[in-house]
């Protein structure tokens, strides 16, 4: 049996967790090792379920990501709304409240909340509060927990590892990328 270095069998991975090989007898020839025992170093080290988990921590950064600018948005209205509070708590205080300065309070508010509005159009926020990119994001974990589902019985129900991989090869090929997607929407 032939003994290959770790840096060709890391390479393997890598090719088949980029995609940029789209099959284990790709990978062998590339490589120059046999394909039978790329396959083997796919199933030693469970190829496929590092593949998932790698796509799925990528759909969390992204939803952390969208979260985390929608939390700093909100935070920015809520300050722009407290100063506009702040001046109509300060002049009933000091019972100032003449019809000027209740109009110019009353103006600022209003281009406030227009700005707002804007700010939140701009950024694909839905009334619900949802950003585009979230429904998105959660579609894709939908369809991927689907295909990894799939994978699963395809695994458990089909012996021969060859067809294993025709099938997840042919089921990746069918599902639409995020580009395909985008270009739906």
């Amino acid at each position: 049996m032939a003994r290959h270095s770790k840096k060709t069998r890391e390479r393997a991975r890598e090719l088949y967790l980029t995609g940029e090989c789209t099959s284990l007898t790709e990978i062998a020839r590339r490589l120059k090792v046999k394909s039978h025992t790329v396959g083997r170093w796919k199933r030693d080290e469970d190829w496929d379920a590092l593949r998932l988990k790698i796509e799925r921590r990528a759909a969390e950064q992204m939803a952390e990501r969208i979260a985390s600018d929608r939390v700093e948005l909100n935070d920015r209205h809520f300050k722009g709304w407290s100063v506009v509070f702040g001046q109509l708590f300060d002049k009933m205080q000091n019972g100032d409240l003449n019809s000027e300065r209740i109009r110019n309070l009353e103006r600022v508010a209003a281009i406030l909340d227009r700005a707002q509005k804007g700010q939140r159009l701009a950024r694909g926020l839905s009334l619900d509060g949802k950003v585009e990119e979230q429904i998105r994001a959660e579609a894709a974990a939908e369809n991927r927990g689907l295909v990894d589902a799939f994978i699963d019985i395809v695994k458990a129900e089909v012996e021969d590892e060859d067809t294993r991989d025709r099938i997840a090869r042919g089921l990746f090929e069918r599902c639409p990328t995020d580009a395909e997607t985008d270009a739906v929407l």
